[in-house]
């Protein structure tokens, strides 16, 4: 379950360098650590394109270091949209997971901010009673969970609640201030800005789960961003997430800088 939430929360968390509304081409590179309970578990790689309107973000997230837990786990993304009225607007997200002998696939198709389909491969055939069923409500006014955590510049950017489809998972992230804090790395140096996180499952998960319930009742998921100059927007550069067996932290070692 640990595997899972690193695959759905770990990515909502936002490991991007994130698109902007500017009529010349962008590329950016945003490298992040990904350490639990100190011990470096994976390597993630995040490319933004931006041109004449849309966005493309890949990434990769890779097992490194000597941690024993992830050491399987490799994660694929690829996301594209368009920018609109500076927001960006989901077009199309797919996720390819593997841990072990574990593989899921999973895309979504998005239009105005709705889900219009969605696949997960293979098929995980009938879910168990305690299985929280997506409903039509829950796809509508969604994002994909890389683009999520992209927020606009504001006296207080994180006074939002953003509501995530990852291609099987509705989840909410209500956001407050926590702060702000000296922030230095590859591309960055100054203040970054943290917003605590409460974790909301909504569906597509399994009622009870006890890896769940932990991060929902959790109140130390605290998310840090950064101010993106280029790109005009605040995009995270270091994260905490408890989970029940430890935490989990992720570290932008180079951020946003061109490539």
């Amino acid at each position: 379950m640990a595997a899972k939430l690193l695959q759905s929360l770990g990515l909502a968390v936002a490991l991007l360098a994130a698109p902007a509304a500017h009529a010349e081409d962008i590329k950016q590179q945003t490298v992040y650590t990904l350490s639990f309970s100190g011990i470096k578990i994976a390597d993630a790689v995040f490319n933004t394109t931006v041109s004449d309107g849309k966005y493309n973000i890949n990434a990769d997230i890779e097992a490194a270091g000597i941690g024993n837990l992830f050491t399987s786990i490799a994660v694929k993304v690829d996301a594209d949209g368009l920018w609109k009225n500076g927001k960006p607007e989901t077009r199309e997200f797919q996720l390819i997971y593997r841990d072990g002998d574990y593989a899921r696939d999973y895309a979504a198709t998005f239009s105005n901010k709705r889900v219009t389909k969605s696949t997960i491969e293979p098929d995980p055939g009938p879910r168990a009673d305690n299985w929280v069923e997506v409903k039509p409500k829950h796809l509508r006014n969604v994002i994909d969970p890389v683009t999520a955590l992209l927020l606009p510049p504001s006296k207080n950017p994180c006074a939002t609640t953003i509501s995530i489809f990852d291609g099987e998972t509705r989840l909410e992230l209500e956001m407050a201030s926590a702060g702000n804090r000296p922030f230095s790395t590859k591309g960055f140096s100054g203040r970054a800005i943290g917003c605590a996180v409460r974790f909301k499952p909504v569906a597509g998960y399994e009622r009870k789960d006890e890896d769940i319930e932990y991060l929902a009742n959790s109140r130390e998921l605290v998310v840090w961003f950064a101010y993106n100059e280029e790109l005009n927007v605040f995009a995270p550069v270091m994260a905490h997430i408890p989970l029940k067996i430890g935490r989990l932290t992720i570290y932008a070692s180079k951020f946003g800088l061109p490539r």
